[in-house]
C-alpha cells in the first residue's frame, strides 16, 4: 500500500522532468531561430520545431520541394541568400546565381563536403565518395574518375544495350495483353542490370522474379522501414545525437548482402586469374594494393563505395528516364519527333545501335536535358562550409558546420531562366538555344570539382533505355496515371506521389 502511495508523486517526477526537458528544448529552439538575425541575414520564420521544413514524422526525409517554396518567397522580397531552418539547425539557401558559382566552383575549398549525414564509427560500410570529406574525398575522386574515360563508355556501351534485351522483350509482353506498364518499375529493373553488368560484372537477372536479388535488394532499400527512416530524421534533426546513439541510414540486410557479393565476386577472380573492365576490378585493385597502408583503401571503403554506385547508378537513371516517358507519353508530337531522329540515325549505321550513332541523336539528348530540367533526380545540392566564410560584397559571415542548399528544382523552374517553365519543350536545348541557357540555373548533375562523377554513363544508359523503346513502340498513357502529376514531398530523390503507367503499342 506504501509503494501505491508514492506512485502519483513518482508520476508527478516523470512528468515534471519531461516538462522541463521540453521547456529547455524549446528554450534550445527558440535561440537557434534568432541566429540569421544575429547574422544580418533576411530570413523566412520558422515554426517550432520543424523549422522551415513541411513535412511531419517520417515523410520529412530529406531536403525536398519545400526549397522551391523557400526560393520562391526570397525571389520576390529580392534576396540573394535567405536563411531558412531544418529543425533546430540554420540552413542558408543559395537564390542568386553569382553566389551559387561562388560556393559550388570559386570557392569550393570551403565547401567541399556534403550535408549529408554519416557515421564512419557505427557505420563504416557507408563511407564513400558519396559522403567523404576533405582530403578523403579528393583521393577517392581522382582514384575513381578512370573508371568513366571515353574508353570505357565505349565498352560499357555494348553491355548497356545487351542489358535492354530483357526489358523489350517485357514490353513485347505488355503490347501483346494491352495491361499498363508500372513504367518506374519497368525502367528500374533495366538500370539496376545495367549497373550490376557494367560495375560487377554479374547478371542480376531483375526480369526474372525468382532470380532478381538485386532488384529485391534494391526495391527493399527504396521502400525503407520505421527504424531506417527514424534513423535519417534523427541524423537530420542532429548529427551529433545520431553518431552518438550509434546509427546508421545504410540498413545491415543492404551491407551484408554487398559483403557477400564483393567477397565471392573478389574470390573468383582472384583464383581463376579473372580481369574485368569494371568498378568491381578498380576497387578490387585500390583494395588489393593498399593493404598494409596507414589511410589506405580499406575493405569497408570498397563496400561502401560498390553500395553507393549501386543505389546511385540505377535510381537516378530509371527516374530520369520514367519522366521522359511519361512526357514523351503525354506529348505524342515530340514523341515522333524523337523517334524519327532515332530511326533517321539507326539507317545510317545500317541499322546498328553503336556508341557513334548514340552521339549523333541530337534530339534525344535534348529531350533528357529537358526532364533534368523539369525533374531532377537530386533535387537540392547541399553543402556544408569548412571554415568560415564571407560572402563577396557583403558582411555576412557563416561560420563552420553550417549548410547551405542550391535548390535545383526552383533554379529549373524559374521564369527569369526559363521562358514558360512548365512547358516541356526539348528544343530549349537545341544547338541554337543551348547557348542561351543560363549558367547555374539549369545543373542536374551539380557543378564544380564535386559535380556527379557518373554523369557520362547515367546519360548514356538513358538513352540506350529510351532508344530501344521508342524505336520499338509508341507509348501513351494509360488510365490509372492519376493527372495531372504531383510531386511527393520531404523525399531526397524526385518521386510521384502515385504511379504513372503507360501503354506501349508495337510499331
Amino acid at each position: 500500500m506504501a509503494v501505491l502511495g508514492l506512485l502519483p508523486q513518482f508520476l508527478l517526477y516523470i512528468l515534471s522532468a519531461l516538462v522541463s526537458l521540453l521547456l529547455c528544448v524549446y528554450a534550445y529552439f527558440s535561440y537557434s531561430f534568432t541566429y540569421w538575425k544575429r547574422k544580418g541575414v533576411p530570413y523566412i520564420q520558422p515554426k517550432f520545431p520543424l523549422g522551415n521544413n513541411d513535412c511531419y514524422g517520417t515523410e520529412a526525409l530529406s531536403y525536398g520541394l519545400e526549397t522551391v517554396d523557400w526560393y520562391t518567397e526570397a525571389k520576390k522580397k529580392g534576396y540573394k541568400i535567405v536563411g531558412t531552418w531544418n529543425y533546430s539547425n540554420p540552413v542558408l539557401l543559395l537564390v542568386d546565381l553569382d553566389t551559387i558559382k561562388s560556393v559550388l566552383v570559386k570557392d569550393f575549398n570551403y565547401f567541399t563536403d556534403r550535408d549529408f549525414f554519416h557515421n564512419p564509427k557505427h557505420d563504416p560500410k557507408n563511407e564513400s565518395i558519396f559522403v567523404a570529406e576533405n582530403e578523403e574525398w579528393r583521393q577517392l575522386r581522382q582514384r575513381l574518375s578512370p573508371v568513366f574515360t571515353t574508353a570505357k563508355m565505349r565498352i560499357m556501351f555494348e553491355l548497356v544495350n545487351k542489358c535492354a534485351e530483357p526489358m523489350m522483350q517485357l514490353f513485347e509482353t505488355y503490347s501483346q495483353s494491352g495491361d499498363p506498364i508500372d513504367i518506374k518499375d519497368v525502367v528500374a529493373m533495366f538500370t539496376t542490370d545495367v549497373i550490376s553488368c557494367v560495375a560487377f560484372g554479374l547478371d542480376a537477372s531483375s526480369f526474372n522474379p525468382h532470380e532478381a536479388k538485386f532488384r529485391v535488394i534494391g526495391r527493399k532499400f527504396f521502400e525503407s522501414n520505421l527504424k531506417t527512416k527514424t534513423h535519417l530524421i534523427i541524423g537530420r534533426i542532429n548529427k551529433k545525437i545520431a553518431r552518438f546513439l550509434g546509427l546508421r541510414i545504410i540498413p545491415e540486410f543492404l551491407t551484408n548482402f554487398f559483403t557477400e557479393v564483393i567477397t565471392e565476386n573478389a574470390r573468383f577472380r582472384q583464383e581463376n586469374n579473372v580481369r574485368k573492365t569494371d568498378l568491381m576490378q578498380l576497387l578490387l585493385d585500390l583494395y588489393e594494393s593498399s593493404k598494409g597502408q596507414d589511410g589506405g583503401f580499406t575493405f569497408n571503403d570498397f563496400v561502401g563505395n560498390v553500395i553507393v554506385f549501386f543505389l546511385a547508378g540505377f535510381d537516378t537513371t530509371s527516374t530520369t528516364m520514367h519522366y521522359a516517358l511519361y512526357e514523351l507519353a503525354r506529348n505524342p508530337n515530340l514523341q515522333e519527333k524523337t523517334r524519327m531522329e532515332i530511326e533517321t540515325v539507326l539507317k545510317k549505321h545500317d541499322g546498328h545501335l553503336t556508341y557513334e550513332a548514340f552521339q549523333e541523336m541530337t534530339y534525344l539528348r535534348q529531350v533528357i536535358d529537358e526532364t533534368l530540367r523539369l525533374y531532377p533526380a537530386v533535387q537540392n545540392v547541399t553543402r556544408v562550409c569548412g571554415k568560415p566564410y564571407t560572402f563577396k560584397d557583403s558582411k555576412v559571415t557563416i561560420e563552420k558546420g553550417v549548410s547551405v542548399v542550391v535548390p535545383l528544382v526552383a533554379l529549373g523552374r524559374d521564369p527569369d531562366y526559363h521562358q514558360d517553365p512548365e512547358l516541356f519543350d526539348p528544343e530549349r536545348f537545341s544547338p541554337k538555344n543551348k547557348e542561351s541557357i543560363t549558367k547555374y540555373a539549369y545543373m542536374p548533375f551539380g557543378e564544380g570539382p564535386r559535380n556527379c562523377i557518373g554523369k557520362r554513363f547515367g546519360l548514356m544508359n538513358s538513352s540506350i533505355g529510351l532508344i530501344r523503346i521508342l524505336k520499338a513502340y509508341k507509348i501513351t498513357i494509360n488510365s490509372q496515371t492519376i493527372m495531372p502529376l504531383k510531386l511527393k514531398r520531404g523525399v531526397f530523390l524526385m518521386q510521384p506521389v502515385d504511379k504513372l503507367y503507360i501503354n506501349a503499342i508495337k510499331i
